[in-house]
Order: C-alpha cells, then sequence, then structure tokens
C-alpha cells in the first residue's frame, strides 16, 4: 500500500511538471497551430496548387505555421534566440552611455506610392510603418566590453586591418524565412547589443555581400587608438503571424577611441551615412519565395554616440589624458581609412574607378574597353572602369545638359536589373556582355566547395573572359587573352 501511495505521488508530481511546463509551451507557441490529433489534414493545407506535391517552398509553411508534435522544449527554443544580451560590469569599470537616435524611413523616397497599396499589400510593411523610435535610447556599457573593437596583436600600426566578423566565402546566403537572431559568440556581444539599441532583431551577417565588419587602426599614440570601423548587418523587423521583412542599411560608420589594453573608452560613434538611398528592403508578399518585394529608400539619420562617460580609475592606461589632449604619434587620413575599409568589402576598388561618364571618354582615348557596375545603391589591363548607383544615372538623364551623358546613362539604365548588375561596353555606350550578381550567386552555389579558388572570383573571371572574347569578334583591337 505504501509503494501504491507514493507511486501515485510519482505520477501525481509528473502530472502536475508536465501541465506547467507544458502550459509554458503554450506561451511560447500560442501563434502556432497544434495538428497532434490531425496530422492528415496537414499535407493538403500545404499544397497550394493541389498537384499533390509538396515544393521546398510549399514544405517550409510548416515551420512558420504548425506545430507538429507537443514537445516540452521551450527553454531550448529560447536558447536558440540572441536577445538582448546581459553585459556585466565590473566594480571600478569605466560607464560609457551610448545614446542611440533613429528617423523613420521618408515614405516619399520609395519607389512604391504607400497611398497605393492595398490593405493586403501594406501588411506585411507593418513593422517598417511602426518603428519611429529607437529600442532603447539610452544604455549603459562597461568600457572593457569594446575590447572587442581591438586588434589581435599588439602596437599595430595605423593603415592595420583586420575582420571583427567575418563571414565564411563558401557558405551560402541564409534563409530569408527567419525572425530572431540565433546566438552570437561571447565576444560579439557588444557589437549585437549596440545594434540592438535601434531594434531588438539585428543579425551580423547580412543574408548577401557585401558581409561582416572591419577594422582599421587610423591614428596611435603610446596609449590609445583611434580605431575606424564598417559594419555590415541587417535588421528583421515583423514578427510572426506577419510574413519576414528585411531592413538593411547600406552601411554602418563607426569610430572608436579606446586605450591599447581595452580599459579606458575616450569616444564612440556609430552611423548610417547621410546619401540619397542608404537603406534597402526586401519583403515577403506571399508565402513562397517568389513572393518577394524590394524596395529601397533614405533614413535621415541612424546613429549612437557616446556621452556622460565616467572617469576611470586612475591606475588604468591612459586614465589621465584627456580627449582634446590625445597627440597621436601615427596616423592615416580618415579619407585613407574609410577607402580602405572599402577594399575590404570591394576587392574590385582595387583598380581605380572613374566617374561616369568619364571612363567612357579614357577608354575612348586607350582603346579599351568599359567596365561598369551599376549598384542598387583584375581589369586594369584591359577595362576602364566606373561605378555608380541607379539614382545617380536616372539625376543624369534628367538633369545633365550633354545628350551623349544622357545617352549614355539610359543605356545603363535600360540593362540595369536589382541588385547588381556588371556591364561591359565600348566606348561609344554598345553594350557586349552582362551579368547580374543574383544569377552569379546562383552559379557559385552550384560550384564544387571543395574548389581551391573562390568559386565567385573564377566566374567573374570568366565573365570577363568571354566579354573581351566577343568584343574581339566584332572589332579587332581588343585583345583577347586577359
Amino acid at each position: 500500500m505504501k509503494r501504491l501511495g507514493l507511486l501515485f505521488l510519482a505520477i501525481f508530481g509528473f502530472v502536475c511538471f508536465y501541465y506547467i511546463k507544458n502550459s509554458h509551451d503554450e506561451e511560447i507557441y500560442s501563434d502556432l497551430k497544434d495538428v497532434t490529433s490531425e496530422i492528415e489534414v496537414v499535407f493538403k493545407d500545404l499544397d497550394n496548387n493541389n498537384d499533390e506535391i509538396l515544393t521546398f517552398d510549399e514544405f517550409y509553411n510548416l515551420k512558420s505555421s504548425y506545430r507538429i508534435l507537443r514537445r516540452n522544449q521551450a527553454s531550448e527554443y529560447l536558447h536558440l534566440i540572441q536577445e538582448f544580451p546581459d553585459l556585466p560590469v565590473q566594480l571600478g569599470e569605466q560607464i560609457i552611455n551610448i545614446e542611440a537616435t533613429f528617423k523613420p524611413l521618408l515614405l516619399k523616397s520609395l519607389t512604391k506610392n504607400i497611398t497605393d497599396l492595398s490593405k493586403e499589400e501594406l501588411n506585411p510593411l507593418q513593422g517598417l510603418l511602426n518603428w519611429n523610435r529607437p529600442f532603447k535610447e539610452k544604455h549603459p556599457f562597461g568600457s572593457k566590453a569594446f575590447s572587442t573593437f581591438l586588434p589581435s596583436e599588439s602596437d599595430v600600426k595605423p593603415g592595420y586591418t583586420w575582420w571583427i566578423v567575418e563571414p565564411s566565402k563558401y557558405a551560402g546566403p541564409p534563409p530569408n524565412r527567419r525572425y530572431f537572431p540565433t546566438k552570437v559568440p561571447q565576444k560579439l556581444l557588444i557589437l549585437h547589443a549596440l545594434l540592438s539599441l535601434f531594434h531588438p532583431q539585428p543579425f551580423l551577417w547580412t543574408r548577401f555581400t557585401p558581409q561582416g565588419t572591419v577594422a582599421i587602426v587610423r591614428a596611435a599614440s603610446d596609449n590609445f587608438y583611434d580605431i575606424i570601423f564598417r559594419v555590415h548587418a541587417e535588421f528583421q523587423i515583423n514578427q510572426p503571424p506577419l510574413l519576414p521583412f528585411w531592413f538593411t542599411p547600406s552601411q554602418f560608420q563607426g569610430r572608436l577611441i579606446i586605450n591599447k589594453d581595452g580599459t579606458v573608452v575616450k569616444f564612440f560613434a556609430l552611423k548610417v551615412p547621410d546619401t540619397k538611398l542608404n537603406v534597402d528592403m526586401e519583403w515577403f508578399s506571399g508565402r513562397t519565395e517568389d513572393d518577394m518585394e524590394v524596395d529601397i529608400g533614405y533614413i535621415p539619420e541612424m546613429s549612437l554616440i557616446s556621452s556622460e562617460i565616467s572617469v576611470p580609475g586612475d591606475n588604468e592606461r591612459g586614465a589621465n589624458e584627456t580627449l582634446s589632449s590625445l597627440q597621436w604619434t601615427y596616423e592615416i587620413s580618415m579619407e585613407d581609412a574609410i577607402e580602405t575599409l572599402e577594399r575590404q568589402f570591394f576587392p574590385f576598388k582595387k583598380v581605380k574607378y572613374y566617374k561616369f561618364p568619364e571612363a567612357f571618354f579614357k577608354a575612348s582615348d586607350e582603346s579599351k574597353l568599359v567596365h561598369g557596375l551599376i549598384l542598387w545603391d583584375l581589369l586594369q589591363k584591359h577595362f576602364v572602369s566606373f561605378w555608380t548607383t541607379v539614382a545617380e544615372l536616372k539625376g543624369m538623364v534628367q538633369e545633365n545638359p550633354n545628350p551623349k551623358n544622357s545617352l549614355l546613362a539610359k543605356t545603363c539604365l535600360n540593362n540595369y536589373v536589382f541588385p547588381v548588375e556588371s556591364l561591359i561596353l565600348f566606348p561609344n555606350g554598345s553594350v557586349i556582355h552582362r551579368v547580374n550578381a543574383n544569377d552569379l550567386l546562383t552559379l557559385v552555389e552550384k560550384e564544387s566547395l571543395f574548389s581551391i579558388q573562390d568559386p565567385l572570383e573564377t566566374l567573374y573571371h570568366q565573365f570577363l573572359q568571354n566579354a573581351l572574347l566577343m568584343s574581339k569578334a566584332i572589332n579587332p583591337i581588343y585583345k583577347e587573352e586577359l
């Protein structure tokens, strides 16, 4: 009888535990349907076109629409999500308050007219329309957290660059259907926290290139570094049941003045550059990967800056030096630092790029082809290169009094496909060959992961070689081999 009583208590305890834990699961998964008892209807529900075959996109809806089994793993589910990190501050550590400023996107800068959209079309834009202020306007950080931005080597000279967040060259693009950032390495928590001041769902690894965070030492003294860095990150600004909406600033430019021990911070700033069009947006208008809408727009301000920095302890390196009294022993210009960072993300910029349409005049003088990159925002021997944006080309068509320049701009616009288009042209503007960035990335995915060379570099080299062969067939003055 005693054993039965103990058994009853054990069963009763288990039932109570199951009930409590399962109730917590219900809160976590309250927006998903429990189809444990009606699994037979799932296939038909997912089969959108009723062809009795589930495509990958149809099957993927399981993840966003259903809970297949009653799994008691709420704590594990939460463990995978990177929330705003709690970065401990040690006793006596210097405190840096970071203030965030966010002025929302100017809707009139979009190519789409918001007022013309239906209620159904506006639904995926709710996260954008409701994002009017930073997630946190001010937050304190300990100075040691900023040591993430320091170079791994000691006493480096100005011009030294290194990756803070480095993506894998051969990894395919992450999926579009995500809402919450996964856990990031301990070292990168400070960067995640800083971006989270704008919005609680930042992603340090973007889905497409350029990706990552690169830093450079602009200046150095005995005790301090002046570090310039560039961040490419993006935000998922919707939550279920809304479909995903990706908000990708053109870049974040940052500056940090910190002592070489990482214990004293004198200045920190981070901002999205103020250019005509400085944010790319991509969102789902339907359930499949083909139902993607894109646009580009302008945010007046998205910035962080240090304020109310506490006085560091007297024993810290350089503690008694003020920001105004810092004397740099070695330094490079801010322009050189920014250009060096840009070349880390865009290797094609290691060759000289000319303004549009200067490239066409130079190509004509030197009997070379024109290599052009048109952005939604090793070439020297055979090509004169330029890069420009859609906005600049449109402005040239509308405002440029030179009819030849306007015609060249029209030609480029007529051959442009979102997001990035590479063109090879004769000096007179005739298009020889072209390739789109999305097509290149698709080909890269089909290349072997065991290739010795970077597949993207190899494919672009082939593109240039083909253009030279095509040009030779038309005009033999252009050399064949690259």
